[in-house]
């Protein structure tokens, strides 16, 4: 049975850091592997939120950029991997939570309706989510993270590191939201919701887990909700 992360002292500060390496480096391939996947087969692809920048060597950089960013927050004790094991109840477990905290944005969608062309369509979407779900998470979390971190006191609780992180993500998506101001607000507190549920599972589980849980977030959002909201709002 996995024990709760205070239940395992014997755990060395280095064999949480490689087990948490371990983790970052199987989900930076993933999001590599499918952002080349998109990129081969859908070529032309119009990619939301980047712009004219292309998908695969912005994953690349993140993936780079993101293992470096961790090792200052290693040090303040986050990101750990304290458990001994991942089961199925931890899967289920993300996806559960990515399904409630989809359900704000959903609700949000119903009343004042996102841009049409809001989500990326299948199949690509399978692809695209999960490679820039590493993007988001190396730029919105471990970016203002691992500053704080380098900059904070030694004796900054940990609580007190994370609390301006929740707001870099909600902040930037109230500034990009074309809708009325009130929209805006509410964009601005569910996003809130997502990136404190996101943070605690990093500060638990580290950041598999906490990529783990937007890819869950983005599936019924995005690739789910997206799908359904075509024929049903426009």
């Amino acid at each position: 049975m996995t024990r709760r992360p205070s239940e395992m002292p014997g755990l060395s500060f280095a064999g949480q850091s490689k087990s948490a390496d371990r983790l970052f480096l199987l989900m930076a391939v993933l999001a590599i592997g499918c952002a080349g996947l998109l990129t081969v087969a859908s070529p032309e692809s119009r990619h939301p939120v980047l712009g004219g920048l292309t998908l695969l060597p912005v994953t690349m950089v993140c993936a780079v950029l993101g293992w470096f960013l961790l090792r200052p927050i290693y040090w303040r004790g986050l990101g750990l991997i304290r458990v001994e094991g991942v089961g199925m109840r931890h899967f289920s477990g993300l996806l559960m939570l990515g399904a409630v905290l989809a359900v704000p944005a959903i609700a949000i969608d119903l009343v004042w309706r996102f841009p049409q062309d809001m989500n990326l369509a299948m199949p690509e979407a399978l692809a695209f989510y999960p490679a820039i779900a590493l993007v988001a998470e190396v730029l919105f979390h471990l970016f203002p993270l691992s500053l704080f971190c380098l900059l904070a006191p030694k004796a900054t609780p940990v609580w007190l590191l994370l609390m301006p992180v929740v707001f870099v993500e909600p902040v930037f998506q109230m500034l990009i939201n074309t809708g009325p101001q009130l929209q805006s607000w509410l964009v601005f507190a569910s996003v809130s919701l997502v990136s404190a549920s996101q943070l605690w599972v990093f500060w638990r589980y580290g950041f598999a887990a906490m990529m783990g849980l937007r890819i869950s977030f983005y599936l019924f959002w995005h690739v789910l909700w997206g799908a359904m909201r075509l024929s049903l709002l426009f």
